[in-house]
């Protein structure tokens, strides 16, 4: 494996991998789950460098010297500097302008979109902060990996402040047809802020082809898809697919550390006492993920199929998420009131068949959920990419469940051995997870072996190596080279 002999890395991203949140205990620092923070969290511990982040928590104030700390706490390894938002600044940029009309907007949910002069103001200005912090406290010929929907100005403005920094930013969430693109009203100013990177990563083939014909709508630019480049104002602008994916070996070490094991060990024979399957679903209580969609696929497979009534326990994880913003305060509340009345309809005594978990699970015990499930259900109305999925897979050593995965996730490009389920048909996904539930053995094993194969060799750490490469690609006019191992 090559490896590259780089110049310091500076992240950006909204959120921060470690938040300090005040308790009555003092403070306490807390590592944020999420795919960005698991990914890159571990290569900063190795490489060291910078990460600039929005400061959200609590006490996060009170740990900053001159805004900044190194993380993490008890094995310092890079240094995190916190950029800190007032009310307005959280409302319009994050709430409102990010929450309330990209993301549906890019989830092709265009009947929530909501835009606003007034949340663009306060979106640009964010963005302007983050680029004047970053161009603060970025090293010299650094290269910049930033992220995602919600700094999509930051590109093109840390290429005005610092020119000498190689850029690199990748675009988590789905990227729309060009026409619905155009419904943003400020779309050309994001695709120029998008473009001032040198390389702009998408999860899919078709989300970076749907980026380059709506930056070839920019006055002057023209995209060679073949190539894969946008070529803006004098420069070449490299756009490409790199599928994110998880740390597969880690993954199985973690489940098969005795701890999980025996964690694990202990779900299986619960079930198996009372003769039961366990069918899991884990996600954030967002609109896209399906979560209503799947409770009623839930409910036509008990109606069709009641001999399975006493023989199945369902496992949901749902964890809150942007309840400042009102459509996911109603979604949960809806989502709570469904998941009582499943209850009380299927419900024998002493035994309610819907388990919710209505906050996150620490990642040990999440694997371990998932190395004793029977089955797994994804049906996002549209994802990304669903790291979910990828986990779930890496997490069955023992070759026993069978994952149903939306057609509309990024995931399921790769994971073609899954079941696969439509997110907006409740009776198919009910007999989707009947057919999960009767498949043989044998038939299990060999779809998960599949899969896990194709994990072992497309793994996290490849996703981060391509992403320097790409970056090493562009900077050969700066001081870097490719070493041996």
């Amino acid at each position: 494996m090559l490896r590259l002999e780089m110049p310091p890395l500076v992240v950006v991203t909204s959120r921060e991998p470690y938040v300090d949140e005040r308790t009555k205990h003092g403070i306490r620092t807390i590592q944020k789950a999420g795919g960005v923070v698991s990914a890159l969290d571990p290569l900063m511990q190795q490489l060291g460098g910078h990460w600039v982040a929005w400061g959200s928590g609590s006490g996060d104030r009170e740990t900053c010297q001159d805004g900044s700390r190194m993380v993490p706490a008890k094995n310092p390894r890079y240094r995190l500097h916190r950029l800190f938002l007032d009310p307005e600044e959280v409302q319009g940029f994050y709430a409102s302008y990010s929450n309330q009309g990209l993301w549906p907007l890019c989830h092709l949910l265009i009947e929530r979109a909501q835009f606003s002069e007034d949340a663009y103001l306060q979106y640009r200005r964010v963005n302007q902060r983050f680029a004047r912090l970053t161009a603060e406290r970025a090293p010299k010929d650094a290269w910049v990996f930033s992220h995602d929907y919600q700094l999509s100005l930051l590109p093109g403005m840390l290429r005005a402040l610092r020119p000498d920094l190689t850029l690199a930013h990748f675009w988590h969430i789905p990227w729309p047809p060009r026409r619905v693109w155009q419904l943003v009203p400020q779309h050309r100013q994001l695709l120029e802020g998008l473009l001032g990177a040198d390389v702009l990563g998408f999860q899919t083939a078709a989300d970076a082809e749907q980026f380059m014909g709506a930056a070839a709508t920019l006055p002057g630019a023209s995209a060679d898809p073949v190539q894969g480049i946008v070529h803006w104002r004098g420069r070449r602008v490299r756009v490409q697919a790199f599928p994110i994916s998880v740390d597969f070996r880690g993954i199985q070490a973690l489940v098969q550390s005795v701890r999980v094991a025996r964690f694990a060990h202990r779900i299986r024979r619960w079930l198996d006492r009372r003769g039961q399957k366990l069918v899991i679903a884990v996600e954030r209580a967002d609109y896209t993920k399906g979560c209503l969609q799947r409770l009623k696929g839930w409910e036509i497979f008990m109606r069709r199929h009641p001999e399975w009534r006493h023989q199945v326990t369902f496992l949901q994880v749902v964890v809150p998420t942007r309840m400042e913003v009102p459509e996911y305060r109603q979604l949960f509340s809806h989502l709570e009131a469904r998941s009582a009345a499943f209850n009380r309809q299927w419900a024998r005594p002493g035994r309610p068949p819907l388990i919710t978990i209505p906050h996150e699970v620490d990642r040990a015990r999440l694997m371990g959920l998932f190395r004793a499930a029977d089955v797994a259900i994804i049906q996002s109305l549209f994802d990304g990419m669903n790291l979910v999925a990828k986990e779930f897979v890496a997490s069955q050593v023992d070759h026993r469940g069978v994952l149903l995965l939306s057609r509309t996730a990024g995931a399921a490009e790769a994971l073609k051995e899954a079941l696969p389920i439509h997110p907006l048909d409740p009776e198919g996904a009910a007999e989707s997870l009947y057919q999960a539930l009767t498949m043989p053995k044998e038939e299990r094993a060999e779809r998960l072996r599949v899969m896990q194969r194709y994990l072992a060799e497309h793994d996290l750490e490849g996703w981060i190596e391509d992403i320097l490469a790409a970056l090493y690609d562009v900077s050969l006019s700066r001081d870097a080279r490719i070493v041996a191992p």
